[in-house]
């Protein structure tokens, strides 16, 4: 204790010296604290979005790139989904989907949103019902109905008041309103803001684009008791609907929830360890400047260290005095660096439309703040052993 409160009252005497020392720990430990709060803020609300789909949820997507002599430019349509919802009796409805982004006009109000083209059963199988109004039916569907369902923050921005029965300009055609879906707070499995979006009748979208476009296909279970076995049901309807002959690969790719899951949390851990491998070149530059004011430290009490030897202070208890001051040097750098990191990660949030709420792990804080101490004790080792190795009569007579 006697060590650490001398090894403060150096820090507090030069403070305004201790602080700009540590500056490169602090923003390094603020960057890793910052990206991870970012990050896990992303995977959290993702994560409660697809399990709030419920564990029987599956995509199709056309092409197969782990097999080489798939077939090309393969599509997925309306066909493919009734295929599916028609021959797997586990199968509780199947969907169309693509998305696209467009701009939407509103009595000169206009602003850029994510376009939603599917059929009657999307509310069932993305647990996204409607707040206010109407989803549209099967048979509006069928005939190609020029209706829509918005989002609650693309109703603020177009200026709407009660929205149902509005009209608004999408594809260069006139759509009418006649639902206002709930909030979600969140992203779909494709990463798009539920509350930004337009849904569409997936007929009429592709009669105002491209007739001949493909998509994906959005699938809901009714029986989750083997996720397993109704995927390879769905697998063999779809090749036989498709005619693939046996022995050719599969012209599709099938990512149930657990797998997009899974694949979503190894992308956030890469970006997450890929940003704390490249700041740590700052908390190298930190150590730096960390041993380089302990050196300058050394030398301006060499008179002081030569009267400890000199009253009986051993050489171990000089090199701890020094290697507790880096260490709380850097613990000062990742007290400071982990504030502003959560700081920082808050205020993007609040700052950037459509950011989640930041997420601070207890490990990455840990991890900062083990760093920055870890960092000024590594880097105080050599200054240590240089004033303990110092001549109690040399330093004595130093001036």
């Amino acid at each position: 204790m006697e060590t650490l409160r001398l090894a403060l009252s150096s820090i507090i005497e030069h403070r305004l010296r201790a602080l700009l020392t540590t500056l490169g720990v602090v923003f390094g430990v603020m960057a890793v604290i910052a990206v991870t709060a970012i990050v896990q803020g992303f995977f959290r609300l993702y994560s409660t979005q697809l399990e709030g789909l419920g564990a029987g949820f599956m995509m199709v997507f056309p092409g197969n790139a782990s097999a080489e002599m798939a077939r090309k430019n393969t599509k997925l349509d309306a066909d493919d989904a009734e295929a599916i919802e028609v021959g797997v009796a586990e199968v509780l409805a199947a969907t169309p989907y693509f998305f696209d982004r467009r701009p939407v006009s509103q009595r000169g109000a206009t602003t850029d949103a994510v376009i939603m083209p599917t059929i009657e059963s999307y509310p069932l199988i993305q647990n996204h019902n409607v707040e206010t109004g109407r989803f549209f039916t099967g048979r509006e569907v069928r005939e190609r109905a020029r209706v829509v369902c918005i989002g609650p923050d693309l109703k603020e921005k177009l200026g709407l008041g009660r929205a149902i029965g509005e009209e608004v300009r999408l594809y260069g055609a006139t759509f009418t309103i006649i639902g206002v879906m709930e909030n979600k707070d969140g992203m779909n499995p494709l990463g798009q803001n539920f509350d930004d979006a337009v849904i569409v009748p997936h007929t009429t979208a592709l009669s105002l684009t491209n007739p001949n476009r493909g998509g994906i296909l959005l699938v809901k279970l009714a029986e989750i008791d083997d996720v397993d076995l109704v995927t390879e049901q769905v697998k063999r309807t779809l090749r036989r609907h498709r005619r693939l002959k046996s022995g050719e690969p599969d012209d599709f790719t099938i990512t149930t929830q657990a797998e997009i899951l899974k694949s979503f949390q190894e992308v956030s851990g890469v970006a997450t360890w890929v940003v704390v491998c490249i700041v740590g070149v700052s908390l190298l530059v930190g150590g730096i400047g960390i041993m380089n004011i302990m050196l300058v430290s050394v030398t301006e009490r060499t008179r002081e260290i030569g009267v400890r030897l000199a009253m009986g202070a051993r050489k171990s208890d000089i090199q701890r005095q020094f290697l507790m001051e880096a260490g709380a040097l850097g613990g000062l750098g990742g007290v400071i660096g982990v504030a502003l990191g959560v700081g920082v990660a808050y205020a993007v949030s609040a700052l950037v439309p459509g950011f989640p709420d930041p997420y601070v792990p207890p490990w990455s804080v840990a991890l900062g703040f083990g760093f920055s101490v870890a960092v000024g004790v590594i880097f105080g080792l050599y200054p240590a052993a240089r004033a303990a190795r110092l001549d109690p009569i040399e330093a004595l007579r130093y001036e």
